[in-house]
């Protein structure tokens, strides 16, 4: 067959006529049955995931600050007794969590100077908050090294502070 010779339309297979309508029907019903969910869901609040500490059995508030020489001060926010100073090397979870809750301050423009909240729940989680962000970290995702330090922050008196005895090397 050379160029010139034409197939007549109606002898070719080939060639689809008109649009099929079906595959578009089918993608418009999609479309609007997912607005309807995803409307009817932002209005009932019907599979909503919100998260949670849990209900606070103890909790403590407390201050964080830059002390001399690298040092982390952490202070009772009610006594401003000094619980924890905790040098290069010492305390590095909670020097490197209590980064990433200011780092939440520093991102959204809020004052800084509030304090964390530690909170122990009734299920035994532990868990730091931040009040102004609205943001947490749940301390028990850490493991045992984690959970000590902080412990020991929220049950320790001030006069018994001892940062190395809490804390973990790498910081």
């Amino acid at each position: 067959m050379t160029n010139e010779e034409k197939i007549p339309d109606a002898v070719r297979k080939d060639k689809i006529e008109g649009i099929h309508k079906l595959p578009l029907y089918g993608a418009l019903g999609v479309a609007v049955l997912t607005l309807f969910v995803v409307a009817g869901s932002q209005l009932s609040g019907v599979g909503k995931v919100t998260r949670s500490i849990g209900t606070p059995v103890q909790e403590r508030a407390l201050l964080f600050r830059d002390g001399a020489k690298g040092q982390v001060v952490v202070r009772d926010a009610k006594s401003k007794q000094i619980l924890a100073t905790y040098g290069r090397g010492e305390g590095a979870f909670i020097r490197q969590s209590m980064r990433a809750m200011s780092h939440n301050r520093i991102q959204q423009k809020l004052e800084k100077g509030q304090p964390y909240k530690l909170v122990k729940t009734e299920s035994g989680k532990l868990s730091i908050v931040d009040p102004v962000t609205g943001k947490f970290i749940k301390l028990n995702a850490f493991g045992k090294v984690a959970m000590t330090g902080f412990l020991g922050l929220l049950g320790q008196q001030a006069n018994t502070a001892n940062a190395t005895t809490i804390s973990e090397k790498g910081a």
